[in-house]
């Protein structure tokens, strides 16, 4: 059984390739991008066996660098370099092989270039290379542990000799990682860590991250809390990351407030949040936000809110090639909300109501006539009338029939009071079937009041 991918709990870091020592007059060539001079100053102290000649040739065809990029070839001049002492050749093999997540390989490799004098950026590679994948298991975690604490301690040793905040954040990841995996241990295998020491040693790194004002850090913190059930701790934390620009501080804000976690649910907060962190790159809100956004419109009723929801929807969508929810129901709420708006402003002059007849004559309706090739609709099928005001205003007529043999919906009837002040507020009639509501179109002949179908193209209610 998967026990929860802590990577989603935690923040990613972002991963860098590699530094160079001093440079030399052929590395400033090669620097310098004046490829030419470069290349024949640097084969001719390799045919003398220079190894930072044979290393930066390699580094040419990793990177491309006046060269085709080819990495076979960028190898061959690197193990050249290599059986000559060179620490960034032994560097970049274990770092190519790193990329390749060969990490057995790459870590020998890495660890003679530290051997040798070349302390960044292997250390930090060395952290990569110990990370360990999360767990799919809740037995046998040791191990992991283990890795985690490794990767930690070589992300640490970076950060002492260069305070740089990639250093510590991941130093401070990868000891929560050890934590949190810890946490997930059952048994005997549970009974032999000391938790106590494993939690003391991630908040260590953390308080170093937070106080030097880390983003990062705060929301690790926070998954930290999060995952003791601790959730004012951790949503004060989060709401620090969040402040402080991270985006699955934001996201993890937006799961709280939807889980109800430390307090009551609240989706409408949920969904802001979900949508700070997806509109800054974090594709795992974009879902949450599309689901709470479509739910939260489904049965709105303000106009101007139907408008700013789907202006939302677009945002967060705009780099999406595939979005997995439609907010068609919602596009069709909106037309048919704002077509009611319009008709109301064009009522027209009734005369008295009790001189008046409503006469419904709504024809088109057969299967082989346009209304009723487009709706599924044909002779026979029973209908029922509908007022309509607003979205929230609906009221059931007590008027229905069937269509007839030439495809019409037909009815007279006196005027009755309902349907008179229904009238004068300016409301739509629609004939309802079981899959669509068909508006009327109101015209005057004299003293009768003429329902007729409107064009198909007209918005249709949501049944």
């Amino acid at each position: 059984m998967k026990i929860f991918t802590i990577a989603t709990l935690l923040l990613l870091l972002t991963l860098s390739f590699a530094a160079t020592a001093e440079k030399s007059t052929l590395e400033q060539l090669f620097e310098q991008q004046q490829y030419d001079a470069f290349l024949q100053q640097a084969q001719q102290q390799a045919a003398e066996n220079n190894a930072e000649a044979l290393f930066l040739l390699g580094k040419a065809y990793h990177l491309g660098r006046g060269v085709p990029q080819d990495n076979a070839t960028a190898s061959q001049y690197y193990e050249q370099a290599r059986a000559l002492g060179s620490a960034r050749a032994s560097h970049n093999l274990g770092s190519m092989a790193l990329d390749n997540d060969r990490k057995m390989l790459a870590i020998p490799l890495l660890e003679e270039a530290l051997a040798r004098g070349l302390k960044l950026p292997t250390l930090y590679n060395l952290g990569r290379a110990h990370s360990p994948a999360d767990p799919i298991s809740r037995f046998y975690l040791t191990k992991a542990i283990a890795a985690a604490q490794q990767a930690g301690s070589y992300f640490g040793q970076a950060f002492e000799l260069q305070p740089d905040n990639l250093y510590l954040d991941n130093a401070s990841r990868e000891y929560l990682r050890a934590y949190l995996i810890a946490m997930q241990s059952v048994g005997s295998e549970r009974e032999s860590l000391d938790l106590p020491q494993l939690r003391q040693q991630a908040i260590k790194w953390l308080e170093l991250g937070m106080a030097a004002d880390n983003g990062t850090a705060w929301t690790n913190y926070g998954a930290l809390l999060l995952n003791e059930n601790d959730y004012s701790g951790a949503k004060a934390a989060f709401l620090q990351g969040a402040k402080r620009q991270v985006a699955i501080a934001n996201y993890h804000l937006g799961s709280m407030e939807e889980r109800g976690l430390g307090a009551e649910a609240d989706k409408v907060q949920a969904l802001a949040y979900y949508e700070k962190a997806a509109l800054a790159g974090m594709e795992q809100a974009k879902a949450p936000a599309y689901e709470l956004l479509k739910s939260q419109l489904e049965y709105e009723d303000d106009l101007t809110k139907l408008e700013q929801g789907i202006a939302r929807f677009n945002a967060l969508k705009q780099q999406d090639q595939y979005v997995p929810i439609s907010l068609d129901s919602v596009i069709n709420r909106l037309a048919w909300g704002t077509f009611l708006a319009q008709q109301r402003q064009q009522t027209i002059s009734l005369p008295t109501a009790a001189k008046t007849q409503l006469s419904l004559q709504a024809c088109g309706l057969g299967y082989n006539q346009l209304h009723g090739s487009t709706y599924n609709i044909g002779e026979n099928s029973h209908w029922r009338m509908a007022a309509y005001l607003t979205l929230a205003d609906k009221i059931a007529l007590p008027l229905e029939g069937r269509v007839d043999e030439h495809g019409c919906a037909s009815l007279t009837i006196a005027m009755t009071d309902q349907l008179y002040r229904l009238l004068q507020q300016g409301a739509v009639f629609g004939l309802r079937f079981p899959n669509y509501t068909l508006p009327l179109a109101l015209s005057q002949q004299e003293n009768i009041l003429q329902l007729t179908l409107m064009p198909v193209e007209t918005p249709l209610p949501v049944n």
